[in-house]
């Protein structure tokens, strides 16, 4: 009884966990291996202008941005890498250039991602019939003027780390072995600048917009808390589906500035944000893939009688590769 229980301590002290990670019922997670992923990713930013009586709306979007990148993972350290593809166009729809940065931290209990990011570029894809008249079929006025400045900062915290794993619902250091779900809270921290050299209302539609017809610019901070639950449903031990539902209440600050160079600020306004989440994957020891589509909306009513809305929306493939690390890095925990 006594060499058993030796035996034991022994294994436990030379192979805590097991050889891969630490293991529960339904989490695996990984503590010395590195997460390399290669990334395929499409994003797409709507603007929507409207006018708070007549609900008239001026729709801007920006061209489908591809984009190749590769991402790092280490316990609860990661960040990624992009490039734009040079995709050639002939939609009408002209051409969005997109650069930005993207870190997070990640672990089973918190999570917080940092994400900034520049678009030039919009369409107009909802023209009136005289601003549509002149142009090719399937062809959308453009304005290739527009700019589009977006940062968001959130943290999240999970109340039931042992039933739900956020990193392996992105194919990182976790693997979920069984289904389950959790409750999660958060705040976050949004800031959205969007402008033109010219006015972001076209001279066609001034008389609908005749409060805004001179706004060139729109700048706007938000500050939310929101909350939800997410639940991963696992086939095979291996196969997953994980859904996020994610609403929140927000309060916001905006600035708008018309072409004479006039200021009109709007103070301590709330609105209401969502955010959703759907992956589907592979996720193994060592190999990991599969796809991801998240977006996220919110609505402020600005004064000078304008509803200003944004939504930002994300279509990814991944496959990655865990790789074993002889030791610990040791430093800041890792």
């Amino acid at each position: 009884m006594k060499r058993t229980a030796i035996l034991i301590l022994l294994a436990g002290a030379l192979f805590p966990g097991n050889a891969f990670g630490v293991s529960d019922t339904l989490i695996r997670r990984f503590k010395n291996h590195i997460s390399l992923a290669a990334h395929l990713t499409q994003i797409n930013l709507n603007a929507t202008l409207s006018n708070s009586d007549s609900k008239n709306r001026i729709e801007y979007k920006t061209e489908t941005a591809t984009r190749l990148g590769m991402s790092f993972d280490y316990r609860w350290l990661a960040f990624e890498l992009f490039t734009r593809l040079p995709v050639d166009n002939n939609s009408g729809k002209g051409q969005t250039k997109n650069s930005g940065i993207y870190g997070r931290i990640n672990k089973s209990r918190f999570w917080a991602n940092v994400i900034y990011q520049k678009f030039s570029g919009f369409y107009w894809s909802n023209p009136d019939l005289q601003s549509q008249r002149f142009l090719p079929k399937g062809s959308f006025p453009l304005r290739e003027d527009m700019r589009n400045n977006l940062l968001q900062v959130n943290a999240f915290y999970i109340f039931r780390p042992d039933r739900f794993s956020n990193p392996a619902s992105q194919g990182e250091n976790e693997r979920q072995k069984k289904s389950g779900g959790s409750f999660f809270a958060g705040l976050g921290f949004y800031s959205n600048n969007i402008s033109g050299d010219s006015s972001l209302v076209p001279n066609t539609r001034n008389p609908e917009f005749a409060n805004i017809r001179n706004v060139k610019r729109i700048r706007s901070w938000l500050v939310s808390a929101n909350g939800g639950y997410a639940h991963c449903f696992v086939y095979r031990s291996k196969w997953y589906a994980s859904l996020y539902f994610s609403p929140g209440l927000a309060r916001f600050t905006a600035l708008s500035f018309s072409e004479d160079q006039n200021r009109e600020i709007t103070r301590g306004k709330w609105t209401i944000r969502l955010e959703t989440r759907v992956s589907l994957g592979y996720n193994s020891d060592r190999y990991f893939g599969g796809i991801l589509l998240s977006s996220f909306f919110n609505n402020q009513t600005v004064d000078q009688g304008l509803d200003y809305s944004y939504s930002f929306q994300t279509f990814r493939i991944f496959f990655g590769r865990r790789i074993t690390l002889n030791r610990e890095l040791g430093f800041l925990g890792l």
